[in-house]
């Protein structure tokens, strides 16, 4: 290693802005300069260069995309195709292509809320129905079971074979006399 780059060298430092220079902005450095000219060149040199091809332009001068175009004062436009309106039949047969695509997407849509209807009664069968239903609003209730998703009033079973809920709770509960069964079973 060379003993020159060793050396401790004092940082280049770039002039600052003088204080009453501040209000036209910061110091314009070299390289902004060198910037600033390159851009300026290159956009001198297309101007000059365009505007040599529209002396040096050909009038007779014809190319088959010209067919299409029109110009109104300089200005070129390009036609679309089709002038006029498309003829009834034509309108019938796309007519009928459009019914036709949005049936198949609504049927698409109804098989794939069909799908996800199951899985989410799959997922409600695996998860015990307990007072968590309860403390949901009457309305969104109503909604799953509507749609499916919960099974209707007293149809889910408990454990055991096919057993069916019942309204009332099946609970044994040993009381010392016949009051105190009573004052239970209304408030539960």
């Amino acid at each position: 290693m060379p003993l020159r780059n060793s050396l401790h060298r004092r940082a280049h430092k770039e002039r600052s802005q003088l204080a009453h220079r501040s209000k036209l902005g910061i110091l314009e450095k070299h390289k902004d300069y060198v910037l600033r000219a390159r851009d300026y060149r290159s956009k001198r040199d297309r101007l000059r260069t365009l505007r040599l091809k529209a002396e040096t332009k050909n009038k007779d001068e014809f190319y088959f995309g010209m067919n299409g175009k029109k110009t109104e004062k300089g200005v070129e436009y390009r036609s679309r195709g089709g002038e006029g309106a498309l003829p009834e039949d034509m309108v019938k047969v796309l007519k009928t292509q459009d019914e036709g695509y949005l049936r198949t997407v609504r049927k698409k849509g109804l098989k794939r809320i069909d799908s996800i209807k199951t899985q989410l009664t799959a997922m409600v069968d695996l998860v015990p129905i307990s007072e968590d239903i309860d403390d949901l609003d009457d309305d969104v209730v109503d909604t799953l079971r509507s749609a499916g998703v919960l099974p209707p009033v007293n149809s889910y079973s408990r454990k055991g074979k096919g057993k069916v809920a019942q309204s009332t709770p099946r609970h044994i509960v040993f009381v010392d006399n016949e009051e105190q069964g009573k004052s239970l079973f209304t408030s539960i």
